[in-house]
């Protein structure tokens, strides 16, 4: 009988074993919000270069693959002046991101193109916490840098020392950042000389200078502003009994673009904390707060990014050397007929044969200054001469002009 109840007792194990085995081995349920897609995207080959028309293909394979399936929300301005059409501009934005892809195959098209086909499993939700999106979105943006210089007074100790030891919120932001994958310039580490009049202004919220600081140190993007803990008056009683000070914390913060002085983002955030020494209580404060405004930030950044890389961005063009008003406008007028994934042209300003344009575009500043550089729009020749991640600057050669010439913005 013993046996018997052992050898049922056994095959009860077994079975209670396969079962959970077999659970175990399910596969997970389909992400409702997931779906893989097949997507192809073209690059134009400018001046032989195949591996930039490779990315750019691939940049417009995603930008497919995110359009298939979260669809493209359509607004159409039309704007009607007696009974004609004078202005119809299409606006799209899309709201999916990219988890993952692989490319299936890349094929010359002709002499002058490349054709990549990917397969993509693209989400429609928001790109906070996914980690290998978020990577796959730095990798597309082209990993920007960021920089960070905040103004801190811990307790009425009022200090801002730039290129030596960081401050409490400065390292918070970095620490929580870079567990999303973001990478980072040092300026401890910089040999170069900055003014102190530079930093102050910076410090102080002129966008300019903090832009210009992180231009040379070599970040994409700036994140500046206030932080200020002080002791809280008042607070529970049991607090106060034992002997502790309740220290409150408040940042404000903006992200600065370095190569237009564009913000981008902003945030701001309070906390508390208790201990018996002030001054520790109030660090812990900064770096309750700092915590919670870096996340915030970080969102509204990769909403940013996650719109430039899915849907469209905004480049600045910079364009010297014009020779006339007649010139500039028909520049203007055929810059979206010339250059591919151009949506819209703004003019900002024109004085001294110098104008300022906001370009509103399905790809990169990169892509934009390999078209202008490469093409000839109704007689007007540009020549690039300087280029970062949101802004290309060009001159036009005027006839008889060397274009070897060209000088430096």
């Amino acid at each position: 009988m013993k046996r018997t109840l052992v050898v049922l007792f056994i095959l009860y194990l077994t079975c209670a074993w396969s079962q959970t085995s077999y659970q175990y081995q399910q596969p997970p349920p389909p992400d409702p919000n997931a779906k893989e897609v097949v997507a192809k995207g073209f690059g134009a080959i400018l001046a032989g270069d195949e591996v930039k028309a490779r990315e750019d293909a691939i940049n417009s394979a995603l930008r497919n693959a995110v359009e298939q399936v979260v669809g493209t929300m359509v607004e159409s301005q039309v704007l009607v002046e007696n009974y004609q059409t004078v202005e119809d501009k299409i606006y799209t934005r899309t709201t999916g991101y990219v988890q993952k892809y692989d490319i299936i195959s890349t094929s010359k098209q002709f002499d002058n193109a490349l054709e990549v086909t990917i397969k993509a499993v693209v989400k429609v939700s928001d790109l906070k916490s996914d980690l290998e999106a978020i990577g796959v979105l730095l990798s597309r943006k082209g990993k920007p840098r960021t920089m960070v210089m905040i103004e801190e007074k811990n307790i009425a100790e009022h200090y801002y020392q730039f290129g030596m030891d960081m401050n409490t919120t400065e390292t918070a932001i970095m620490n929580e950042l870079m567990n999303f994958g973001f990478p980072f310039v040092d300026p401890t580490q910089s040999k170069i000389s900055i003014a102190n009049d530079v930093v102050s202004s910076a410090l102080r919220g002129d966008a300019g200078a903090a832009a210009s600081i992180a231009t040379r140190l070599g970040a994409e993007i700036v994140i500046t502003g206030k932080a200020v803990s002080k002791v809280a008056s008042g607070g529970p009683d049991v607090v106060r009994n034992a002997g502790f000070k309740s220290c409150q914390a408040n940042i404000n913060l903006r992200v600065i673009r370095a190569d237009d002085a564009k913000i981008i983002a902003v945030a701001s955030a309070s906390d508390r904390a208790a201990h018996i020494d002030e001054i520790t209580g109030g660090i812990q404060a900064l770096q309750n707060a700092s915590k919670t405004a870096a996340l915030e930030l970080k969102d509204k950044i990769i909403n940013v990014w996650q719109e430039d890389v899915y849907s469209s961005t905004q480049v600045q063009l910079h364009v010297t050397n014009i020779s006339s008003f007649s010139q500039l406008n028909t520049l203007k007028n055929s810059l979206s007929y010339y250059v591919r994934g151009i949506q819209s042209v703004h003019q900002r300003s024109f004085a001294e044969g110098t104008a300022l344009f906001d370009i509103d575009i399905k790809g990169t500043a990169e892509q934009m200054a390999s078209e202008l550089d490469a093409k000839e729009m109704e007689g007007i020749k540009l020549q690039v001469i300087g280029l970062t991640q949101n802004k290309v600057s060009v001159k036009i050669v005027q006839p008889g002009e060397n274009q070897n010439m060209g000088g430096k913005e």
